[in-house]
């Protein structure tokens, strides 16, 4: 989709805060994938005013990962805080950076049908996924080796949106599939067994902030403003369970708050401090996101991260 056809395409999902009255504030625009868990920090920074402080009109544009990415590269946007689209366009080359990580840690777990006792019983059996190329397809493959099984051979990997998914595994059409909560909890409540959690096998980059090189360069005292906004939103995410499971039912429309306490514990605690990764992560990142895109030059983790900002943003 071309720069010029992206606003009208998401119009009707623009959220804009006004500025604080009396401040010149400018206009900041944002791409994230939807509603979903990982953004409430960020809606909540929002409405409590957080960016409008550091004098920011802040505009969220949802859109697909990959949207996100080439609106970054036309200029139409500040920063995209889908990661994992981030990190597969610096994979292959795009100039752009990851400049801030909340979490390094997949959400997805491997779910299997209450008959399955041990890893033997799935042999012959279908697995369901996201894509098979992609990362969670990785987790899959690595959950099912430290088990002993081989992926290739024992099990067949079948590929299958969200809802799909879960059906599947309701009607016995598969055995296993990987999922993310609130569905990990419908598919548990019915008695449905985790075989394994992706965040015990692998590092994995779900929301974090992503900008161009020339943003970098040409924006930076802004991204570390934006940067000093989106760092609060997270710490009172973190610090406030009282007030966001409450606030996760409002924004995501969960009724249940049992629900609501289960996506917050399953989430707040790995939210990393800061934004930075060590130099071991980053590496391990960078190998994990070349086996999903099956390149096999090796890749300095610089061309992927540049956490000088997020640590301009702590001082």
């Amino acid at each position: 989709m071309t720069g010029r056809r992206l606003l009208p395409y998401v119009l009707g999902t623009l959220i804009l805060l006004v500025a604080v009255p009396g401040i010149a504030a400018e206009r900041f625009y944002v791409s994230i994938v939807g509603p979903t868990l990982s953004y409430v920090p960020l809606y909540y920074a929002q409405e409590k005013g957080f960016f409008a402080q550091e004098g920011f009109d802040l505009q969220v544009l949802i859109v697909r990962g990959v949207i996100g990415v080439s609106s970054l590269m036309s200029g139409e946007i500040d920063v995209t805080c889908h990661a994992g689209s981030g990190l597969s366009a610096a994979l292959r080359g795009v100039p752009i950076k990851i400049i801030s990580v909340t979490r390094d840690r997949p959400v997805h777990e491997l779910l299997v049908a209450p008959n399955i006792n041990s890893p033997a019983e799935l042999k012959g059996k279908a697995i369901a996924v996201g894509s098979l190329d992609g990362t969670a397809a990785v987790m899959t493959r690595r959950i099912l080796q430290a088990k002993g099984l081989d992926a290739q051979k024992d099990v067949n990997i079948l590929s299958m949106d969200s809802p799909a998914r879960l059906q599947s595994l309701f009607s016995g059409r598969v055995a296993g599939a990987m999922m993310t909560p609130p569905s990990v909890y419908l598919a548990q409540d019915q008695g449905y067994k985790v075989f394994g959690r992706g965040r015990d096998y692998m590092r994995f980059l779900q929301t974090g902030v992503v900008t161009t090189d020339a943003n970098i360069k040409q924006k930076r005292e802004k991204l570390v403003r934006f940067l000093k906004a989106w760092n609060r939103g997270l710490k009172a995410y973190q610090d406030s369970p009282e007030i966001m499971i409450p606030y996760i039912q409002k924004r995501l429309g969960v009724k249940d708050p049992q629900t609501a306490r289960r996506m917050y514990d399953d989430d707040a605690p790995f939210i990393l401090s800061g934004g930075r990764l060590g130099a071991d992560a980053a590496r391990e990142i960078v190998d994990i996101g070349r086996e999903a895109l099956h390149l096999k030059e090796p890749i300095p983790t610089e061309r992927v991260f540049d956490f000088s900002l997020a640590s301009e943003a702590l001082r």
